[in-house]
């Protein structure tokens, strides 16, 4: 029995962290942590979904914690390498001017009962006690708080090396960090010269490759460019540093720093490809929306004009747009919005439905890879779950029942006063819907038919009018109860939903 429950428990925890092997602990500034995804990040933030409750937060990098932050950075190639990226504390202070919030990041120097000042890179903030409204400390890169030599002052005065060769060799290190190139030759010249390093070999190796830095001065200043349009991330930075790479490859053909460049334009491509491929997928999804409720609203479009339009045009017009939109070519639009489901904002689905017009689909297409089609087939349909539906499918509920009454009226007068009644055809339907219907439905067949989305879920609810029976109750003309076809689903039964990326 004991062997059987261990069995069980190391089961459950086995399945526990699949479901969150991709997770990670986010620690916000206050100290809460939270466990969820990182599902993007650029220089300004990042946006994350809690496994706790599953809500999508978009969190500015101040949110976090100096470490947590600095290891998502890492992760999304935001910063350099270990042995390229400096960091120092230093204070992240929170004031008002005029009334409007501000920040400034550096060191502070002073503090009074009246005032503190904060040095940032040789500049003084002289910040009113009144005005602060909070500090936190935080690790930050060394350039952004300091200049070369205060940095190098700093450092001196902290931990001086001294007579031992190793301390010198170490703080030159640090100094071709932050690419004070003179001072670091200054003290490995100084830790040959005492002779007394455990690793001499190491001295030498290190001045040979500051001669190597310094002759390559100018590149090594465009490759830190580089370094920081990727670190930012945003478009206009994308495009920068495309135009610097270009430069680079046409100033220096033969550069003494082509390992180091070479691994820093792998990088950016893969920051680019990853921001590029999801804004295009955002782009182009949003995209959707706009066409066809451009073309729901042009009321000499039949119906047939629409599917021709979703099924044959549509496609080509969302890419230019989208390429006009990023400054792309179409042909790399196309290839980004292919490499989509490598990310997770790219495979994130939205959710589509043909509501009252579910109809025309037909009966099989209706219920098409639905648990209904399932078990019609006699196939085990799949257990029920949280498959994030039910909330969309309840909100659109409503909305098709308050076109039911009209749609009613509609069918029911469209002989006259006394006539027979005639069925509804798909066009009548179509000039019939309202902007908002006929825009979801193009929507919604785009989606499914245009041959650019993947559809990873369908879902069959019971019509609104009939509830999945097919035909509705009336009273005949011999004054008898007779079931006729639903005059909403037209005998299909269902509306048909779906989501896809």
């Amino acid at each position: 029995m004991t062997h059987l429950f261990r069995t069980a428990f190391f089961a459950v925890l086995l399945a526990l962290w699949s479901a969150t092997a991709v997770a990670q602990t986010v620690q916000l500034a206050n100290g809460q942590t939270l466990l969820a995804t990182v599902e993007d990040a650029d220089g300004d933030g990042l946006r994350v979904k809690r496994l706790d409750n599953g809500g999508t937060l978009d969190l500015r990098w101040e949110h976090l914690s100096a470490a947590s932050a600095l290891d998502i950075k890492r992760q999304f190639d935001l910063v350099g390498d270990n042995q390229d990226e400096l960091l120092v504390r230093a204070e992240e202070v929170s004031y008002l001017v005029s009334g409007q919030p501000n920040r400034v990041l550096g060191k502070v120097v002073e503090r009074t009962g009246t005032h503190i000042v904060v040095m940032q890179k040789g500049v003084p903030y002289r910040i009113p006690v009144g005005e602060l409204r909070g500090m936190r400390t935080v690790q930050v890169p060394v350039s952004q708080i300091y200049t070369k030599d205060e940095y190098y002052s700093s450092r001196l005065a902290e931990d001086p090396p001294g007579d031992s060769a190793d301390k010198h060799v170490l703080l030159a290190e640090d100094l071709v960090k932050v690419r004070d190139y003179e001072h670091a030759a200054d003290h490995l010249r100084k830790a040959k010269e005492l002779d007394n390093s455990r690793d001499k070999a190491r001295v030498d190796a290190m001045l040979a490759r500051l001669e190597k830095y310094k002759e390559a001065a100018r590149e090594r200043e465009l490759l830190d460019q580089i370094q920081t349009c990727r670190s930012r991330g945003k478009l206009a930075d994308i495009e920068k540093g495309v135009a610097l790479i270009a430069q680079f490859d046409q100033e220096f053909p033969q550069s003494k720093l082509k390992q180091e460049y070479d691994l820093e334009k792998k990088r950016f491509a893969d920051v680019r490809t990853r921001y590029l491929t999801q804004q295009v997928a955002e782009q182009f999804r949003r995209g959707i929306q706009t066409l066809s409720e451009k073309k729901a609203a042009d009321t000499t479009v039949s119906l047939q004009a629409a599917r021709d339009y979703a099924e044959n045009e549509m496609a080509e017009e969302l890419f230019t747009r989208v390429a006009e939109a990023l400054h792309l070519e179409v042909a790399e639009t196309k290839e980004f919005w292919g490499m989509r489901e490598r990310f997770p904002i790219g495979k994130r689905t939205e959710h589509f439905a043909y509501g009252l017009g579910s109809w025309i689909l037909g009966d099989q297409g209706v219920i098409k890879d639905t648990a209904v089609a399932k078990a019609n087939s006699k196939q085990p349909a799949p257990e029920a779950g949280n498959d994030g539906n039910s909330r969309d499918v309840e909100r659109i509920q409503r909305a098709l029942r308050q076109a039911l009454e009209r749609r009613r009226a509609a069918s029911q007068g469209a002989g006259g006063a006394g006539g027979p009644k005639q069925e509804q055809t798909d066009e009548d339907w179509w000039r019939e819907a309202s902007r908002v219907e006929r825009a979801g439905w193009l929507r919604a067949y785009f989606a499914e038919f245009g041959k650019q989305l993947v559809v990873t879920y369908a879902n069959a609810a019971p019509c609104v009018s009939c509830y999945g029976v097919g035909t509705t109750p009336e009273m005949g003309p011999d004054g008898k109860l007779m079931r006729s076809k639903c005059f909403l689903c037209h005998g299909t039964k269902w509306l048909r939903s779906f989501k896809a990326y």
